[in-house]
C-alpha cells in the first residue's frame, strides 16, 4: 500500500497522537486496488472509529466488568454448564476471529447472553477493534434522538447514525426484542440487519426472543446456516443460583 497523495506536506499529528512517517499523518494508505486502507502502523485511523462507536455504546458500568474470564459456567445441572460453555466457547470464537460471521444467543433473562456481549466488545476494543456494543433500546432512542435533532436544525443526523450502525465493523446488539415494537422499529432493523447480512459485516445478536418469532425476513437472515451460529441458552437465571454456583 501507498500513502495518500497530498501536496501540502506536512501534515502535523493531532495533539496526542503519534507522528506516522509511514503515511505522513495521512492516516489511510491506497491498497493494490485504489481503496483507501487505515494505516496499521499508526493505528490512528482505527482508534478514531473506535471512539465514534463509543458515543453511542452500551458498555458502561457493569459492563466495563465483563470478561471471558468471570463469565460462570459453574450451575448444579452439569446440562446446564454444559451449555454455558457452549456459548462462552462460541462467543470466544467470534470475539477472536469476527470477520465475516455472525453469532445468535438467545435463551431467558439473566442467562449470562449480557455477560458475553460485553465480554467480546471489551476484547475487541481492548485489542484496538471498532466494535460497537449496543442494546436495542439504546439504538431505538438513538435513532430518534437524531430524528428530532435533524427536524430542529436541518442536520443530515438520521441518516448517518443509521449508517453507523448499519457499517460498524463489528455490531454487538443485546436485548434485541426488548424494543417497543412498532412498523417503524422493525423496518429499522431489517434494514440494519438486511445491510449486515447482504455484506457479510460481523455482528452477534443476543435476544430472550427465539428467532423464529422475529419477521420471518429477520429470522431468516439471522439462522443462514452459511455463516451464522445460532446457539439456545437454556441455562437458569444467574441471578437465581445459589451462590455457590456463581
Amino acid at each position: 500500500m501507498r500513502p495518500l497523495q497530498n501536496p501540502e506536506r506536512p501534515v502535523r499529528p493531532l495533539p496526542g497522537e503519534p507522528d506516522c512517517a509511514y503515511c505522513d499523518n495521512m492516516r489511510f494508505l491506497v491498497d493494490a486496488t485504489g481503496a483507501l486502507q487505515p494505516c496499521e502502523h499508526c493505528g490512528v485511523a482505527r482508534q478514531r472509529k473506535v471512539r465514534s462507536l463509543e458515543s453511542f455504546s452500551s458498555r458502561s458500568g457493569t459492563a466495563l466488568t465483563q470478561f471471558f474470564g468471570n463469565f460462570s459456567v459453574v450451575d448444579s445441572d452439569p446440562r446446564q454448564s454444559r451449555v454455558l460453555e457452549l456459548c462462552k466457547e462460541a462467543a470466544t470464537d467470534f470475539a477472536h476471529v469476527p470477520e465475516g460471521q455472525w453469532l445468535v444467543i438467545w435463551g431467558e433473562r439473566g442467562s449470562g447472553k449480557s455477560h458475553l456481549c460485553a465480554a467480546v466488545a471489551n476484547h475487541l476494543i481492548g485489542a484496538g477493534t471498532p466494535a460497537l456494543f449496543i442494546t436495542m433500546p439504546d439504538l431505538i432512542a438513538a435513532l430518534k434522538q437524531a430524528m428530532e435533532l435533524q427536524s430542529n436544525t436541518e442536520q443530515e443526523t438520521y441518516s448517518g447514525r443509521l449508517s453507523l450502525f448499519k457499517t460498524a465493523p463489528v455490531l454487538i446488539l443485546d436485548d434485541l426484542g426488548a424494543e417497543t415494537s412498532s412498523p417503524w422499529s422493525d423496518g429499522v432493523l431489517f434494514e440494519i440487519l438486511d445491510y449486515r447480512y447482504r455484506n457479510r459485516i460481523a455482528t452477534m445478536i443476543a435476544s430472550n426472543v427465539a428467532p423464529d418469532r422475529f419477521d420471518p425476513r429477520i429470522a431468516s437472515r439471522m439462522q443462514d446456516k452459511a455463516f451464522c451460529t445460532v446457539l439456545q441458552n437454556s441455562a437458569n437465571d444467574y441471578r437465581k443460583r445459589p451462590l455457590s454456583d456463581r
